[in-house]
């Protein structure tokens, strides 16, 4: 049996209602994008695997770099500021949750006032001051019926893992910034190591020189190049120093202590060889793990909700309102039981004409979609070349390592030759000197080299993610 709430007949006038709803359609209105598989990439292949580890600086084996990962990870500012960011995106998401819940609030007013004797005031109050009184309990109830509330809610989670992931994409960012700048601090340790036996060389060439020309036996052309030689190797020395407490204090700014930290950070003890190498199998899979690609796809989730959420403005909306509490003139009367007061009934709107506002604000959500997914279709691309660029430069490094250890090979059995000459007094120790700098010389190029080759890695490794695997929506939502 159906009830009426005095007077309204509350189904038989929803049902009319959403009948009329055809009245503000939003027929034609919908998305125009969709989302694009990662295209494919040689050398990257579908088998399953589980490289990059999560903490993939760990493969270097420097406790060091170990410890100004974890310090930063644990301290720097740029994570305490996206931990707020989840923390607001929690609380909005809260707050478009309580709109699926009965609303109770309890108000009082009393105002002092002077009542008419030409109106509907009780002729005892009539051309006299006193208060008006109200004590009230208020509690309205939205029914949801094509679930905006849900929609909204849902919305409101999504970016709530967007700000999640979005966190982690700045632990990854941090990390790979660490161990960057970390390997630029061992490399400029080598190369100065290298520099400054090349300059002890140096110095051992100018003395000889110079007493050669003492003797008639050298040119002073030829002592003026050795000190030009000696001054530009301490002038490198120089700036490998500087580059060196730059880099330190870079590191103790990222770790959140600031340079002060810089007096703690050593030489580095880098391994490049022990457990770090390109994988034979590099899955397709990895690149959804990116935090920045799963975070757009969560948010392209949330686009779809607000869509769903615009769409239910276009229906009649039933709200149930109630009231119950005192009204009174005069304090002394407002708990009187006379004064008692109650009402119940519904509130039901619909949408007719507004001038286009509603197909405006949907397709706004329907172009807010598009434009989520056609980011994370530029996410995938780019992500695809990053990773062949850095499996390009990573075969190119281990290439021309291999071309300048034959070089570094050749010019040893050069200075080979050159000390059997000097020690069978053929020759002075010029030569022995002259072979052995050239061959340090080649030592710094292999040491960037290397460091290139490590850059690579880095940069592979955060193209994949980091290791990291963040929660992604569920196709089959």
């Amino acid at each position: 049996m159906i009830k009426n709430i005095k007077g309204f007949h509350v189904p038989a006038l929803v049902l009319m209602l959403m009948l009329l709803g055809g009245c503000a359609g939003y027929k034609g209105i919908s998305t125009s994008s969709n989302i694009n598989d990662a295209p494919e990439l040689p050398g990257i292949s579908s088998e399953k695997g589980i490289w990059p580890d999560e903490k993939w600086w760990e493969k270097y084996n420097d406790s060091q770099l170990n410890r100004l990962v974890e310090e930063t990870l644990n301290n720097n500012p740029t994570l305490g500021e996206a931990q707020a960011r989840i923390r607001e995106a929690r609380a909005a998401a809260g707050i478009v949750d309580s709109d699926r819940f009965i609303q109770v609030n309890l108000g009082a007013e009393s105002m002092f006032q002077r009542f008419t004797g030409n109106g509907s005031v009780s002729p005892e109050f009539a051309e006299k001051t006193d208060t008006v009184n109200s004590l009230k309990l208020n509690a309205a109830y939205e029914f949801d019926l094509w679930g905006k509330n849900k929609a909204d809610y849902a919305a409101a989670m999504g970016m709530v893992k967007v700000a999640e992931i979005d966190a982690e994409t700045a632990r990854l960012a941090l990390a790979a910034e660490v161990v960057q700048s970390y390997l630029h601090l061992d490399l400029v340790c080598r190369q100065e190591a290298i520099s400054v036996e090349i300059l002890g060389i140096s110095e051992r060439l100018t003395e000889l020189r110079s007493k050669r020309y003492a003797a008639g036996l050298d040119s002073e052309q030829r002592v003026k190049y050795s000190q030009r030689d000696s001054a530009a190797v301490k002038a490198d020395i120089r700036a490998l120093q500087e580059t060196q407490a730059l880099l330190k204090n870079k590191l103790g700014a990222l770790t959140g202590k600031g340079p002060a930290a810089s007096v703690d950070i050593h030489a580095p003890a880098v391994s490049y060889d022990k457990g770090f190498s390109l994988p034979a199998f590099l899955p397709v899979e990895l690149i959804a793990r990116r935090p920045d690609i799963a975070a757009q796809k969560w948010r392209i989730e949330a686009m779809e909700k607000r869509i769903e959420s615009a769409k239910t403005d276009f229906y009649p909306n039933l709200n149930l309102n109630s009231f119950a509490g005192f009204d009174s003139i005069g304090l002394e009367n407002l708990l009187n039981r006379g004064s008692g007061v109650f009402g119940i009934g519904p509130a039901i709107t619909l949408p007719l004409f507004n001038g286009g506002r509603l197909k405006s604000s949907l397709a706004a959500r329907n172009a807010e979609y598009d434009t989520a997914v056609e980011r994370y279709n530029t996410l995938i691309i780019n992500a695809v070349q990053e990773i062949a660029d850095s499996i390009a430069s990573w075969k190119s490094a281990e290439s021309r390592i291999s071309e300048y250890e034959n070089i570094t090979e050749k010019l040893a059995e050069i200075k080979k030759l050159a000390e059997i000459n000097y020690k069978g007094g053929l020759s002075s120790n010029i030569p022995v000197l002259e072979a052995e700098s050239g061959l340090l010389a080649e030592m710094l190029f292999m040491e960037n080299i290397k460091i290139q080759k490590a850059n690579a890695g880095v940069a592979l490794i955060t193209a994949l993610g980091g290791g990291l695997t963040p929660a992604v929506p569920s196709e089959n939502k």
